[in-house]
């Protein structure tokens, strides 16, 4: 029988078997008890009884003190049942006389009879009062009284009505054991439980028996299905069950023949389910074929699309750099109003046209993945105030009356490592359109330490302005790709709509992440974090001044900043909001002031007002004034407080510039002012400044090789003040011919030229002995960050991105020319945490051509290794990855490719002992190591003759 037979039959055994077992359970206890109670009770009442009838038959005794009478029915009382003892007492409670177990008794002797239990209820004592009755003339045998114990009733004895008559004359104690009526209970207990023993064994055989008749057909029936579950369907029909049941073997029998038809079809489906699947594996392998052709069109389509953004990126960027290089020529020269404007409206829209191109290609660097962060330590304070300073001087207008407002925590350090071109153009992009959409208030840069730990420092950031606000149901457009909160806005403010999206890719590549909270009509917060590496650098603490100065500031957050400021350099202080305040104070304290601190509208009314305040602070108070304006406000009205003020600091103010300008604070006579305003020309100072910086380049030669006329003459034009004798060439070809001839101190070599390009020349020039370490500085519009490895390969030192300004040109010049850098060093120090190539010698026994080849099979299966580290790192199929990175660990100890061993056995050890947990870094660094191998390759040049002679011999040449 199977087992869910068996199980059947347990449930009905169960549940006939339970309910008669319970109930012969409470049977036997409910005649236990009974038995119990019945034969206790008939204990205690014949031992009661007999001590109550022999207190009665002994009233003569204990009258006349007949010992022979007391005797006598002592000796009947032993023979009773149960009985172990017997005393009698006088009516002085004094012992008489007693035979067998003597017990005294534990309560005083009463005239009634009482009964209770000595030792733990073994010993059962009854006490009985013996009295005297006058009237009684009846003599009673006490043997008599004993043989008939049912029948009497003696009058005057224990419990017989009171009668007045009588004398206590003592009493009588019989002591009684209750083993006998403990035996003769357990005894009953013991039948009963034997009893109801054999009567259940009796009930659980018939039903077993019962149970064996009934469960038969459904263990059968059981079976059956199990059968046909497991495809036998014949066996319905085998299967034999009682009259009753013969419905079910019908049902049965349906059930299999309808599961039996099911499986023919079902498998006829199967055979043409496989047939079809097998015509659609041939159709994914034509798929997967034409997949893969996609993707390398995709692969190649992407390599095009770099390129023309490249091509791109030069020919607009070369046309730019001829419109922004003259126009600069132009703002140097003698123009009327009207042209200047002109001329600045030129350079605007130029810069304008320029950033709209570096956020193209900046997306585009994104999208691809391309866009590597150069982390280098910088001030964030003073990055903050510079990018303040270069939007308000742009941005900014009269027409616009803003607060710029930097507002930093104590606890944020002054220098932190990371990217500061990409921290600028975060900040630039948030905090310039901030200004852009506001028209009144304020915009504020809130700075906060978030944590800080031994290699982490994380920095939340807010710009809070006062502008437009943006609407809750726009804000899911901020950062989609080329999208415009408002159509209609768009056309008054102009932009590419992917300068949020570039912040925001940014900041997450930083670790960080941004929100943003806006209210129509009241302005937006953009607030985000970004995680930066501690700086050894330190910035050493101003000291403090020990002053007293006045402040005139009417901006609340303004003016708190400043207060908390002087605070810290231990600057006392008396702050107004406006100028009546500021004269009240004046006069209402006589302390004397070592300067004043004043704010200037951009208003020539104000402004003259203010003239005549610094007049009055200097003559009356004798107290230097120090001004702060918005860069707006530096007009020709204003040009007179520039002369008569100790100092002029723009806003937002660089707290620095303030200890400084505070420190040296001085009156300014009136004759310094008429020298000042009367002289148009600048100080012999400033010449000779000029002349000592244009002088250290003179007499310097220099090429420079372009095929754009236009920006050869713009060169001649910005290099010719500072007297260096520079030759032209307009192709590659002409560039050789010309350093054949003439030896130069430097080359500015354009990349893209037709027949010969900038790298192939440069290339050719490297080959020239006297033209091995001369500086060559690419002038380029390719802006994409992985052509500078080909360029250093191709033998050049530095590039500069088109369009080129003049003061970075100079900068250049000076650097490669003054100080003497050379090619061969760059290389070497860019391959030093790269590359070592004594390792990748020593371990092929200094065979160049061994080395090389292992270098390259390295290289070879790196392509797909980086693809399955990022399928298992996606999947997180750890023991893949380690599989994988032990691998390419195992691989690079052998080629000299120190850096990405080093990571790779970081990331191998961090996979092993911790997991995924924390790998993030980890797994970048390695990923960033290959990378910067893969751009590095080019600049690795194998030696020629390193091979030793002990090598060479081994393959001897004819």
């Amino acid at each position: 029988m199977g087992f869910p037979s068996s199980s059947i039959k347990t449930s009905l055994w169960k549940t006939l078997f339970l309910p008669i077992f319970a109930l012969a359970l409470l049977s036997a206890a409910y005649l236990s008890y009974s038995e119990i109670t019945t034969q206790i009770t008939q204990f205690e009442r014949n031992n009661t009884y007999l001590a109550e009838q022999s207190a009665s038959a002994s009233g003569y005794a204990l009258l006349f003190n007949d010992r022979n009478l007391l005797n006598n029915n002592i000796q009947n009382l032993l023979h009773q049942r149960d009985v172990i003892g017997v005393s009698y007492y006088d009516a002085k409670g004094e012992l008489m006389d007693s035979v067998g177990r003597i017990l005294p008794p534990e309560k005083q002797l009463r005239g009634l009879s009482e009964s209770y239990y000595l030792d733990d209820r073994a010993i059962y004592l009854s006490i009985a009062p013996v009295f005297y009755t006058a009237s009684s003339t009846t003599n009673f045998d006490s043997a008599q009284i004993l043989e008939q114990t049912d029948e009497l009733f003696i009058q005057g004895a224990a419990g017989s009505p009171k009668d007045d008559n009588r004398e206590l004359l003592g009493w009588v104690q019989v002591n009684a054991t209750t083993d006998g009526v403990r035996l003769t209970i357990l005894s009953k207990i013991a039948f009963i439980m034997l009893y109801t023993i054999v009567l259940l064994l009796l009930m659980a055989y018939l039903c077993h028996k019962y149970i064996q008749r009934i469960a038969k057909p459904w263990g059968d029936m059981s079976n059956t299905i199990r059968d046909i579950a497991s495809g036998h369907y014949d066996k319905a029909r085998e299967v034999k069950l009682p009259t009753e049941l013969l419905q079910t073997k019908t049902d049965l029998e349906y059930i299999s023949e309808r599961l039996n038809n099911y499986r023919a079809e079902l498998e006829e489906e199967i055979s043409q389910t496989t047939k079809e699947a097998r015509e659609h594996a041939l159709q994914l392998e034509e798929k997967s074929a034409q997949l893969h052709i996609a993707n390398k069109e995709a692969t190649e389509s992407n390599r095009l699309k770099s390129q023309f953004l490249a091509n791109i990126s030069h020919e607009v960027r070369t046309p730019l750099n001829a419109i922004l290089g003259y126009t600069k020529l132009l703002q140097k020269d003698q123009l009327n109003l009207h042209q200047l404007t002109y001329v600045d409206t030129i350079a605007q829209s130029t810069n304008n046209l320029l950033a709209t191109i570096g956020d193209i290609l900046d997306f585009s660097k994104i999208e691809a993945g391309k866009l590597v962060l150069e982390p280098s330590d910088f001030n964030l304070q003073e990055m903050i105030d510079e990018v303040f300073h270069t939007l308000s001087s742009t941005l900014l207008n009269d027409d616009k009356a803003i607060d710029l407002i930097p507002s930093y925590s104590a606890d944020v350090p002054a220098w932190v490592k990371g990217d500061a071109i990409r921290v600028r153009q975060i900040l630039t992009n948030l905090v310039g359109n901030a200004i852009k959409f506001t028209q009144n208030g304020s915009v504020q840069v809130v700075v906060n330490l978030t944590s800080k730990t031994e290699h982490a420092i994380e920095i939340s950031l807010q710009v809070i302005d006062t502008g437009l606000g943006i609407p809750s149901s726009k804000l899911n457009q901020l950062f989609k790709p080329f999208s415009q909160v408002d159509p209609s806005r768009s056309r008054n403010f102009s932009g590419t709509g992917l300068g949020l999206v570039i912040t925001k890719k940014l900041i997450e590549q930083m670790n960080g992440t941004i929100q943003v909270s806006s209210e129509e009509g009241r302005g937006s917060n953009f607030y985000f974090s970004l995680t930066f590496k501690p700086s050894d650098k330190a910035e050493a603490p101003l000291p403090a001044l020990h002053k007293h100065v006045l402040i005139l500031e009417p901006n609340a957050n303004y003016r708190k900043g400043i207060t908390h400021f002087l605070s810290n350099i231990d600057v006392t202080y008396d702050s107004t909001s406006s100028i009546e305040e500021m004269i009240a104070v004046l006069h209402s304290n006589h302390e004397d002031y070592h300067c004043a601190i004043l704010h200037i509208e951009n208003k020539p009314v104000i402004a003259n007002e203010a003239a005549q305040l610094i007049e009055y602070l200097q003559s009356r108070f004798n107290t230097p004034c120090v001004l702060m304006i918005k860069p707006s406000a530096q007009v020709s009205d204003q040009s007179r407080l520039h002369h008569i003020a100790s100092q002029v600091l723009l806003k937002p103010l660089s707290y620095r510039k303030l200890h400084h300008a505070i420190a040296n604070a001085s009156l300014v006579s009136v004759e310094q002012e008429i020298l000042s305003q009367a002289s148009n020309t600048p100080t012999t100072v400033t010449k000779d400044k000029e002349n000592d910086t244009i002088d250290d380049l003179a007499g310097l030669n220099l090429l420079a090789v372009d095929d754009t006329p236009i920006n050869l003459q713009l060169l001649g034009h910005w290099l010719e003040p500072y007297k260096i004798n520079l030759s032209l060439a307009y192709s590659g070809q002409q560039a050789l011919d010309k350093a054949q001839e003439t030896q130069f101190d430097l080359i500015l070599m354009d990349i893209q030229m037709p027949q010969m390009d900038g790298m192939e020349t440069s290339q050719r020039l490297r080959e020239i002995e006297s033209y091995k370490d001369t500086p060559i500085i690419a002038l380029t519009a390719h802006a994409l960050a992985e052509e500078q490895q080909s360029m250093l390969a191709s033998g050049m030192n530095a590039y500069l991105s088109k369009p080129i300004n003049e003061e970075i040109l100079v900068s250049t010049i000076r650097e490669w020319c003054i100080t003497e850098r050379r090619h061969s060093t760059q290389v070497i120090d860019h391959l030093a945490d790269i590359f070592d190539m004594e390792k990748a010698l020593s371990m092929t026994g200094n065979r160049v051509e061994a080395a090389s080849e292992l270098l390259d099979m390295l290289m070879e299966s790196l392509v797909e290794d980086k693809r399955s580290l990022q399928h298992h790192y996606e999947s997180e199929n750890l023991e893949k990855l380690i599989a994988t990175v032990h691998r390419i660990h195992g691989a690079s100890k052998y080629s000299g490719t120190i850096e990405m061993t080093r990571h790779a056995n970081f990331l191998e050890t961090h996979l092993k002992e911790l997991g995924f947990d924390e790998v993030e870094e980890v797994y970048e660094d390695f990923l960033n190591a290959i990378t910067r191998l893969e751009n590095a390759l080019p600049l690795i040049t194998w030696p020629q003759g390193s091979q030793k002679p002990e090598h060479n011999s081994a393959h001897p040449t004819n």
